[in-house]
């Protein structure tokens, strides 16, 4: 009996934990907390335990009035250099980016290339080591990621 009480407890507490706490201001100036903010009032909220970090930035609910309340655009910086440097730091990250992917094709088809007897871990964790075939087969395609990733334009 004292097992199925602690279970009823943990799934209850654990529903509690999961839930979001909004916190806003009031018209009178007074903190209020619910799980929704009424329209138009911009929330923040609460850090509590169990929610995710993703939650715990301050967000504004939009007016129920508004044609696209269920999915607002974010707003994009008027500044013109602030666009540039935005613009500049995704390029940047991009080009890191793809960067990373052809080293890692190119050392994949390197080992491909250099190994003797290759495989691959089976669903029991155990070694299927590849035919001939296969490994030509592997070693085609290993180039031909090396090709598509580290020549391409984009």
């Amino acid at each position: 009996m004292k097992r199925v009480l602690l279970c009823a407890a943990l799934l209850a507490w654990s529903g509690m934990a999961a839930a979001v706490v909004y916190k806003w201001t009031d018209a009178q100036g007074k903190i209020q907390y619910g799980d929704r903010p009424p329209d138009g009032v911009h929330a923040q909220i609460v850090e509590m335990p169990g929610n995710h970090a993703a939650r715990s930035t301050t967000s504004s609910v939009p007016d129920s009035s508004t044609p696209n309340a269920q999915n607002p655009k974010p707003a994009a910086p008027r500044d013109p250099a602030a666009q540039d440097d935005a613009k500049k730091a995704v390029d940047d990250d991009v080009a890191q980016t793809r960067e990373k992917q052809c080293a890692d094709a190119q050392d994949r088809y390197k080992r491909l290339i250099e190994g003797r007897k290759l495989y691959k871990t089976g669903p029991d964790g155990e070694r299927q080591y590849l035919t001939s075939e296969e490994i030509d087969s592997e070693r085609v395609n290993a180039k031909r990621d090396v090709d598509s990733i580290c020549n391409s334009p984009t």
